[in-house]
């Protein structure tokens, strides 16, 4: 009678660390790196099978393994749906908002007020350097020519913060 006692209590023991060994290997997972849900989830499925071997017959066992190893699998891939197609976890973890030039952001200042403005090379261009603008020192560029320092330059275009000269004759 003590010994029916005892495998009932084994049982349960047996359900509550696979259990509790399957969500804890769901949740690390889910959290990056290594850490301590993951370490006692491993311990509680490992003592759970040692608990389930003297419990059950090799067949059931396996079962009970593949059946714990399908719940851990099926969180993944609810977790991983979640994440990427605008579940809970997307909408919770995840940045939507955009800083574009359309909401007002830029990451460069619109410099294409200078274009057809003239100034001063305070640099050898060969073909980057340094030139007077109007009232600013800016970098500029060429197309590929050499221009000396203190010769007259007009802003031909700019891309970005790719601001292009050339040699204004005379």
């Amino acid at each position: 009678m003590a010994l029916i006692e005892a495998l009932e209590h084994m049982e349960w023991l047996m359900a509550v660390l696979f259990i509790l060994g399957a969500v804890l290997v769901a949740i690390e997972c889910m959290t990056p790196g290594f850490g301590i849900a993951g370490t006692v989830g491993i311990i509680s499925l490992i003592i759970g099978v040692v608990v389930a071997s003297r419990v059950v017959s090799p067949p059931v066992l396996m079962g009970m393994i593949a059946a714990v190893l399908l719940v851990i699998a099926s969180l993944l891939v609810w977790a991983y749906r979640s994440a990427t197609r605008g579940g809970r976890i997307s909408r919770t973890l995840l940045l939507h908002s955009r800083l574009d030039k359309e909401h007002g952001y830029s990451s460069v200042q619109p410099e294409e007020s200078l274009v057809g403005m003239e100034g001063v090379t305070l640099s050898m261009l060969r073909p980057s350097g340094t030139a007077q603008i109007g009232d600013r020192r800016v970098d500029v560029v060429t197309e590929g020519e050499f221009i000396p320092k203190g010769t007259k330059v007009r802003v031909v275009k700019v891309e970005g913060f790719r601001i292009v000269v050339e040699r204004v004759d005379g």
